[in-house]
Protein backbone atom coordinates (compact mmCIF):
# COMPACT_ATOMS: atom_id res chain seq x y z
CA UNK A 1 0.00 0.00 0.00
CA UNK A 2 1.33 3.44 -0.92
CA UNK A 3 1.73 6.18 1.67
CA UNK A 4 -1.16 8.11 0.10
CA UNK A 5 -3.44 5.07 0.21
CA UNK A 6 -2.49 4.41 3.81
CA UNK A 7 -3.35 7.96 4.82
CA UNK A 8 -6.71 7.72 3.06
CA UNK A 9 -7.50 4.43 4.79
CA UNK A 10 -6.49 5.85 8.16
CA UNK A 11 -8.67 8.94 7.69
CA UNK A 12 -11.61 6.76 6.69
CA UNK A 13 -11.13 4.62 9.80
CA UNK A 14 -11.00 7.68 12.06
CA UNK A 15 -14.11 9.15 10.44
CA UNK A 16 -16.01 5.87 10.84
CA UNK A 17 -15.00 5.61 14.49
CA UNK A 18 -16.12 9.19 15.11
CA UNK A 19 -19.53 8.53 13.56
CA UNK A 20 -19.96 5.35 15.58
CA UNK A 21 -19.05 7.23 18.75
CA UNK A 22 -21.61 9.95 18.08
CA UNK A 23 -24.30 7.41 17.31
CA UNK A 24 -23.43 5.09 20.19
CA UNK A 25 -26.48 4.44 22.38
CA UNK A 26 -24.17 4.07 25.41
CA UNK A 27 -23.64 7.85 25.58
CA UNK A 28 -26.26 9.48 23.36
CA UNK A 29 -29.33 10.35 25.39
CA UNK A 30 -28.03 8.78 28.61
CA UNK A 31 -29.37 10.40 31.80
CA UNK A 32 -27.04 12.95 33.40
CA UNK A 33 -26.14 13.41 37.05
CA UNK A 34 -27.76 16.11 39.19
CA UNK A 35 -25.58 19.15 39.77
CA UNK A 36 -24.99 21.16 42.90
CA UNK A 37 -28.09 21.74 44.99
CA UNK A 38 -29.41 25.27 45.50
CA UNK A 39 -30.09 24.78 49.21
CA UNK A 40 -28.83 22.64 52.08
CA UNK A 41 -25.40 21.26 52.96
CA UNK A 42 -23.04 21.11 49.97
CA UNK A 43 -25.10 23.70 48.09
CA UNK A 44 -24.38 27.24 46.98
CA UNK A 45 -26.84 28.64 49.51
CA UNK A 46 -24.19 29.86 51.94
CA UNK A 47 -21.89 31.53 49.39
CA UNK A 48 -20.95 35.03 50.51
CA UNK A 49 -17.51 35.51 48.90
CA UNK A 50 -16.69 35.90 45.21
CA UNK A 51 -13.01 35.00 45.41
CA UNK A 52 -10.04 34.26 47.64
CA UNK A 53 -6.39 35.25 47.83
CA UNK A 54 -3.91 32.36 47.83
CA UNK A 55 -0.72 32.57 49.88
CA UNK A 56 2.13 30.09 50.27
CA UNK A 57 5.46 29.56 51.98
CA UNK A 58 7.90 26.72 52.61
CA UNK A 59 9.74 24.16 50.48
CA UNK A 60 8.05 21.65 48.21
CA UNK A 61 11.05 19.32 48.05
CA UNK A 62 11.32 19.32 51.85
CA UNK A 63 7.59 18.75 52.33
CA UNK A 64 7.17 21.96 54.34
CA UNK A 65 5.20 24.01 51.85
CA UNK A 66 1.82 25.31 52.98
CA UNK A 67 -0.89 27.23 51.18
CA UNK A 68 -3.67 29.22 52.79
CA UNK A 69 -6.71 30.80 51.17
CA UNK A 70 -8.36 33.96 52.50
CA UNK A 71 -11.78 34.78 51.02
CA UNK A 72 -12.56 38.37 50.02
CA UNK A 73 -15.42 38.30 52.51
CA UNK A 74 -14.77 36.58 55.83
CA UNK A 75 -17.51 34.56 57.47
CA UNK A 76 -17.48 36.57 60.71
CA UNK A 77 -16.69 39.92 59.13
CA UNK A 78 -13.15 40.47 60.38
CA UNK A 79 -12.36 36.81 61.07
CA UNK A 80 -13.44 33.37 59.89
CA UNK A 81 -13.50 29.71 60.92
CA UNK A 82 -10.61 27.69 59.49
CA UNK A 83 -10.55 24.35 57.68
CA UNK A 84 -7.25 22.44 57.81
CA UNK A 85 -7.26 20.36 54.62
CA UNK A 86 -5.03 17.23 54.67
CA UNK A 87 -4.39 15.72 51.25
CA UNK A 88 -4.02 12.08 50.28
CA UNK A 89 -0.73 10.25 49.70
CA UNK A 90 1.32 12.19 47.12
CA UNK A 91 -1.76 14.25 46.15
CA UNK A 92 0.16 17.23 47.37
CA UNK A 93 -1.10 20.02 45.10
CA UNK A 94 -4.16 21.98 46.22
CA UNK A 95 -5.39 22.11 42.61
CA UNK A 96 -6.29 18.42 42.96
CA UNK A 97 -8.97 19.46 45.46
CA UNK A 98 -9.67 22.91 44.04
CA UNK A 99 -13.41 22.42 43.75
CA UNK A 100 -13.75 21.68 47.44
CA UNK A 101 -11.41 24.50 48.45
CA UNK A 102 -13.44 26.95 46.36
CA UNK A 103 -16.67 25.69 47.92
CA UNK A 104 -15.27 26.44 51.39
CA UNK A 105 -13.82 29.88 50.61
CA UNK A 106 -17.05 30.97 48.90
CA UNK A 107 -18.73 30.38 52.25
CA UNK A 108 -16.25 32.73 53.86
CA UNK A 109 -14.05 30.06 55.46
CA UNK A 110 -10.26 30.23 55.51
CA UNK A 111 -8.57 27.07 54.19
CA UNK A 112 -5.07 25.90 55.19
CA UNK A 113 -3.54 23.23 52.93
CA UNK A 114 -0.22 21.84 54.25
CA UNK A 115 1.92 19.72 51.91
CA UNK A 116 3.30 16.94 54.09
CA UNK A 117 4.82 14.63 51.44
CA UNK A 118 8.19 15.52 49.98
CA UNK A 119 7.83 16.20 46.28
CA UNK A 120 9.23 14.30 43.32
CA UNK A 121 10.36 10.72 42.75
CA UNK A 122 13.11 11.08 45.37
CA UNK A 123 10.50 12.09 47.89
CA UNK A 124 8.35 9.09 46.98
CA UNK A 125 11.31 6.76 47.56
CA UNK A 126 12.77 8.31 50.71
CA UNK A 127 9.90 10.00 52.56
CA UNK A 128 8.64 6.90 54.35
CA UNK A 129 7.90 7.92 57.95
CA UNK A 130 4.25 8.83 58.40
CA UNK A 131 5.03 10.27 61.83
CA UNK A 132 7.32 12.84 60.24
CA UNK A 133 4.68 13.62 57.61
CA UNK A 134 2.17 14.38 60.35
CA UNK A 135 4.68 16.54 62.21
CA UNK A 136 5.31 18.56 59.04
CA UNK A 137 1.56 19.03 58.54
CA UNK A 138 1.14 20.25 62.11
CA UNK A 139 4.15 22.58 61.91
CA UNK A 140 3.08 24.00 58.54
CA UNK A 141 -0.44 24.63 59.83
CA UNK A 142 1.00 26.56 62.77
CA UNK A 143 3.05 28.67 60.35
CA UNK A 144 -0.05 29.55 58.34
CA UNK A 145 -2.05 30.36 61.47
CA UNK A 146 0.70 32.69 62.65
CA UNK A 147 0.64 34.48 59.29
CA UNK A 148 -3.15 34.76 59.41
CA UNK A 149 -3.14 36.34 62.85
CA UNK A 150 -6.52 37.57 64.09
CA UNK A 151 -8.22 36.73 60.77
CA UNK A 152 -8.24 33.07 61.82
CA UNK A 153 -10.85 32.21 64.42
CA UNK A 154 -8.85 29.70 66.46
CA UNK A 155 -11.92 28.69 68.43
CA UNK A 156 -13.47 27.32 65.25
CA UNK A 157 -10.88 25.18 63.46
CA UNK A 158 -12.17 22.11 61.63
CA UNK A 159 -10.17 19.34 59.98
CA UNK A 160 -10.78 17.51 56.71
CA UNK A 161 -8.55 14.67 55.55
CA UNK A 162 -8.55 12.37 52.53
CA UNK A 163 -6.94 8.90 52.47
CA UNK A 164 -3.61 9.20 54.31
CA UNK A 165 -4.78 12.65 55.35
CA UNK A 166 -7.74 10.95 57.02
CA UNK A 167 -5.43 8.70 59.01
CA UNK A 168 -3.38 11.72 60.04
CA UNK A 169 -6.54 13.59 60.98
CA UNK A 170 -7.42 10.84 63.44
CA UNK A 171 -3.95 11.23 64.99
CA UNK A 172 -3.89 15.04 64.91
CA UNK A 173 -4.72 15.74 68.54
CA UNK A 174 -2.52 12.96 69.91
CA UNK A 175 0.51 14.51 68.23
CA UNK A 176 -0.06 18.07 69.39
CA UNK A 177 -1.98 19.50 66.45
CA UNK A 178 -3.83 22.76 66.95
CA UNK A 179 -7.17 22.15 68.74
CA UNK A 180 -10.04 21.38 66.34
CA UNK A 181 -13.82 21.41 66.70
CA UNK A 182 -14.56 18.55 64.30
CA UNK A 183 -13.00 16.07 61.89
CA UNK A 184 -14.39 14.90 58.55
CA UNK A 185 -12.41 11.95 57.18
CA UNK A 186 -12.83 10.97 53.54
CA UNK A 187 -11.85 7.40 52.65
CA UNK A 188 -9.25 7.17 55.45
CA UNK A 189 -6.53 4.61 54.74
CA UNK A 190 -5.07 2.55 57.59
CA UNK A 191 -2.75 0.47 55.40
CA UNK A 192 0.61 2.23 55.31
CA UNK A 193 1.49 0.88 51.87
CA UNK A 194 -1.90 0.47 50.18
CA UNK A 195 -1.45 3.41 47.84
CA UNK A 196 2.22 2.78 47.06
CA UNK A 197 3.12 0.94 43.84
CA UNK A 198 4.38 -2.59 44.39
CA UNK A 199 7.79 -1.85 42.87
CA UNK A 200 8.25 0.95 45.41
CA UNK A 201 7.04 -1.15 48.35
CA UNK A 202 9.74 -3.68 47.55
CA UNK A 203 12.39 -0.99 47.91
CA UNK A 204 11.22 1.06 50.89
CA UNK A 205 9.99 0.38 54.38
CA UNK A 206 7.09 2.48 55.62
CA UNK A 207 7.10 3.62 59.24
CA UNK A 208 3.39 3.88 60.07
CA UNK A 209 1.57 5.97 62.63
CA UNK A 210 0.45 3.85 65.55
CA UNK A 211 -3.23 4.56 64.95
CA UNK A 212 -4.39 2.15 67.66
CA UNK A 213 -2.70 4.44 70.16
CA UNK A 214 -3.24 7.89 68.66
CA UNK A 215 -6.94 7.43 67.83
CA UNK A 216 -7.71 7.12 71.54
CA UNK A 217 -6.87 10.83 71.91
CA UNK A 218 -9.32 11.84 69.19
CA UNK A 219 -11.94 13.73 71.20
CA UNK A 220 -14.02 15.63 68.63
CA UNK A 221 -17.19 15.04 66.62
CA UNK A 222 -16.27 12.95 63.58
CA UNK A 223 -17.92 12.04 60.29
CA UNK A 224 -16.26 9.36 58.16
CA UNK A 225 -17.13 8.77 54.50
CA UNK A 226 -16.12 5.61 52.64
CA UNK A 227 -17.13 4.21 49.25
CA UNK A 228 -18.50 0.89 48.07
CA UNK A 229 -15.89 0.67 45.28
CA UNK A 230 -12.87 1.84 47.25
CA UNK A 231 -10.29 -0.92 46.86
CA UNK A 232 -7.46 1.08 48.46
CA UNK A 233 -9.18 2.01 51.74
CA UNK A 234 -12.02 -0.46 51.99
CA UNK A 235 -15.15 0.33 54.04
CA UNK A 236 -14.01 -2.09 56.77
CA UNK A 237 -11.06 0.24 57.47
CA UNK A 238 -13.41 3.13 58.22
CA UNK A 239 -15.31 0.99 60.68
CA UNK A 240 -12.05 -0.12 62.31
CA UNK A 241 -10.91 3.48 62.64
CA UNK A 242 -14.21 4.55 64.18
CA UNK A 243 -13.93 1.70 66.67
CA UNK A 244 -10.52 2.97 67.76
CA UNK A 245 -11.89 6.45 68.49
CA UNK A 246 -13.11 5.52 71.95
CA UNK A 247 -13.13 9.12 73.23
CA UNK A 248 -14.94 10.74 70.30
CA UNK A 249 -18.22 12.22 71.61
CA UNK A 250 -20.05 11.61 68.32
CA UNK A 251 -18.94 9.55 65.35
CA UNK A 252 -20.73 8.23 62.29
CA UNK A 253 -19.61 6.25 59.24
CA UNK A 254 -21.35 6.59 55.88
CA UNK A 255 -20.73 4.52 52.76
CA UNK A 256 -21.27 6.33 49.46
CA UNK A 257 -22.83 4.16 46.77
CA UNK A 258 -21.94 3.88 43.11
CA UNK A 259 -24.78 4.41 40.63
CA UNK A 260 -24.62 3.50 36.94
CA UNK A 261 -28.06 4.78 35.99
CA UNK A 262 -26.62 7.39 33.64
CA UNK A 263 -23.45 8.70 32.04
CA UNK A 264 -20.99 9.39 33.44
CA UNK A 265 -21.70 6.84 36.14
CA UNK A 266 -21.21 7.75 39.78
CA UNK A 267 -18.11 5.94 41.05
CA UNK A 268 -17.75 5.75 44.83
CA UNK A 269 -14.07 4.83 44.70
CA UNK A 270 -10.92 6.14 46.38
CA UNK A 271 -10.66 9.09 44.00
CA UNK A 272 -14.24 10.26 44.58
CA UNK A 273 -13.20 13.12 46.94
CA UNK A 274 -10.93 14.86 44.40
CA UNK A 275 -11.65 17.24 41.53
CA UNK A 276 -8.35 17.32 39.65
CA UNK A 277 -9.91 18.01 36.21
CA UNK A 278 -6.91 16.49 34.46
CA UNK A 279 -4.26 18.14 36.67
CA UNK A 280 -3.19 14.87 38.30
CA UNK A 281 -0.23 13.16 36.56
CA UNK A 282 -1.34 10.09 34.62
CA UNK A 283 0.74 7.64 36.66
CA UNK A 284 -0.97 8.78 39.86
CA UNK A 285 -4.37 8.69 38.19
CA UNK A 286 -3.78 5.09 37.18
CA UNK A 287 -2.44 4.26 40.64
CA UNK A 288 -5.60 5.45 42.35
CA UNK A 289 -8.06 4.18 39.76
CA UNK A 290 -8.81 7.13 37.50
CA UNK A 291 -8.97 10.90 37.58
CA UNK A 292 -11.62 12.70 39.59
CA UNK A 293 -14.08 15.32 38.40
CA UNK A 294 -16.37 17.57 40.37
CA UNK A 295 -19.65 15.68 40.39
CA UNK A 296 -22.66 14.62 42.44
CA UNK A 297 -20.57 12.77 45.04
CA UNK A 298 -18.51 15.90 45.66
CA UNK A 299 -21.36 18.36 46.12
CA UNK A 300 -23.92 16.09 47.74
CA UNK A 301 -21.73 13.76 49.83
CA UNK A 302 -18.21 15.03 50.62
CA UNK A 303 -18.95 18.77 50.59
CA UNK A 304 -22.23 18.16 52.40
CA UNK A 305 -20.60 16.06 55.13
CA UNK A 306 -18.00 18.71 55.92
CA UNK A 307 -20.57 21.51 55.79
CA UNK A 308 -22.80 19.60 58.21
CA UNK A 309 -19.91 18.91 60.58
CA UNK A 310 -18.85 22.55 60.61
CA UNK A 311 -22.44 23.47 61.40
CA UNK A 312 -22.39 21.16 64.43
CA UNK A 313 -24.33 18.19 63.06
CA UNK A 314 -23.14 14.65 63.74
CA UNK A 315 -25.42 13.23 61.03
CA UNK A 316 -25.88 14.36 57.45
CA UNK A 317 -29.26 14.73 55.70
CA UNK A 318 -27.96 13.79 52.26
CA UNK A 319 -30.05 15.29 49.46
CA UNK A 320 -28.88 13.29 46.45
CA UNK A 321 -31.31 14.59 43.85
CA UNK A 322 -32.33 12.70 40.73
CA UNK A 323 -30.84 11.76 37.41
CA UNK A 324 -32.18 13.78 34.48
CA UNK A 325 -34.69 10.99 33.78
CA UNK A 326 -36.18 11.37 37.26
CA UNK A 327 -34.56 8.32 38.85
CA UNK A 328 -33.33 9.09 42.40
CA UNK A 329 -29.55 8.90 42.89
CA UNK A 330 -28.46 6.18 45.31
CA UNK A 331 -27.97 7.73 48.74
CA UNK A 332 -25.15 6.84 51.17
CA UNK A 333 -25.92 4.17 53.76
CA UNK A 334 -25.02 4.57 57.42
CA UNK A 335 -22.64 1.83 58.57
CA UNK A 336 -22.15 3.07 62.14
Amino acid sequence: MSARSFRRALLALVATAAMLTVASPASAGAPSQPGQAATGFGSSQGYIATGATKYETGSGSAGTRVWWYVPNRLRNGTSAPVVVFLHGFMLLAPEIYQGHIDHLTRQGYIVIFPQFNKGGLLGLMTDTDQNQMLKRAIDATNVALARLGSAADRSKIHLYGHSLGGLMGASWLARGGVPIRSATLANPSLDAGAAIPSFVRSLVRITPIDIASTARSHTVRTIIITGDRDTIAKPAESLTLAGLMTAAPEKVVYQALSDSTGSPAIQADHMAPIQDDGWLPSFLAELFGGTGEQDTLDWRVYYAALDANIAGHDTVPFEMGTWSNGVPVAAPVRLL
